[in-house]
C-alpha cells in the first residue's frame, strides 16, 4: 500500500489560505512547534506573507508569570503560538464587545484588546475556558512559503473553522477534532499514531 496516496489523495495546488483559515498539520510532520498542530491564520500581509497562531500547544507558563499583578493569572494557561518572536503575547477570545478595539478574525473569534480591560475581566471572575486564550509567539511565512507547504501536503486548510471550539482543548485531541472537521477525505490521517515508530 502506498502511504502517500492513502494520506494525500487530494490536489492541494492552488490553495490560498487567508485570514481566518485554519491550517491542520499533516500527521507525519515532526517539527516540534507544528507536530499535530492547528494554526489559525490571523493576517495576510500586502506582500503575500502570512501570520498565524498555533492554537493547541500548551506550555508550563501561566499569565501570572508574565503579569504578576494579575491575581487570577495563575489560573490562566499560556500557549505557544509559534516559534517567531516568543516574547510577544497574543490574545484570542470570544468577547469582542467586552474588549473594545479587538478585531474579529472569524465569526465569534477576536484578537487583541486593552490589557487593563482584560485584567479587569479576569479579576471580576470572568469565564476563562472557551472565552479567552493567551499565546506567546506566532507562526510566520514569507511570500509563497505557506502555499508551497500546502502544495507539499504539509497542511490541510479549513476555510470555515468552527469558532466556538477553537478556544477549547489542546494537544493531540484538539488536532484530531480538527482533522475530523476536514471531512471524509482526511479520515486516513487519524490512523497515523502520534509516534510514527509505532507503525
Amino acid at each position: 500500500m502506498d502511504i502517500h496516496n492513502l494520506l494525500y489523495n487530494q490536489d492541494a495546488s492552488g490553495i490560498n489560505p487567508r485570514a481566518g483559515s485554519l491550517l491542520v498539520a499533516d500527521p507525519m510532520m515532526e517539527e516540534i512547534y507544528f507536530s499535530r498542530s492547528a494554526v489559525l491564520v490571523l493576517d495576510e500581509s500586502s506582500d503575500g506573507g502570512h501570520l498565524g497562531i498555533t492554537l493547541n500547544k500548551g506550555t508550563n507558563i501561566t499569565l501570572h508569570d508574565l503579569i504578576p499583578d494579575c491575581q487570577r493569572g495563575g489560573e490562566v494557561p499560556v500557549f505557544c503560538g509559534g516559534p517567531v518572536d516568543m516574547e510577544r503575547l497574543f490574545l484570542l477570545h470570544s468577547l469582542g464587545a467586552v474588549f473594545p478595539g479587538a478585531s474579529e478574525v472569524i465569526p465569534g473569534v477576536f484578537v487583541g484588546g486593552n490589557v487593563d480591560d482584560i485584567i479587569s475581566y479576569l479579576e471580576d471572575g470572568g469565564q476563562i475556558e472557551g472565552n479567552l486564550r493567551f499565546f506567546l509567539g506566532y507562526s510566520g511565512w514569507t511570500k509563497g512559503q505557506l502555499q508551497a507547504e500546502i502544495a507539499r501536503h504539509s497542511w490541510a486548510v479549513n476555510n470555515h473553522p468552527d469558532g466556538k471550539k477553537l478556544l477549547t482543548g489542546e494537544g493531540n485531541e484538539f488536532w484530531r477534532r480538527e482533522v475530523m472537521n476536514l471531512g471524509d477525505s482526511y479520515r486516513s490521517w487519524l490512523m497515523v499514531p502520534p509516534d510514527p515508530s509505532y507503525n
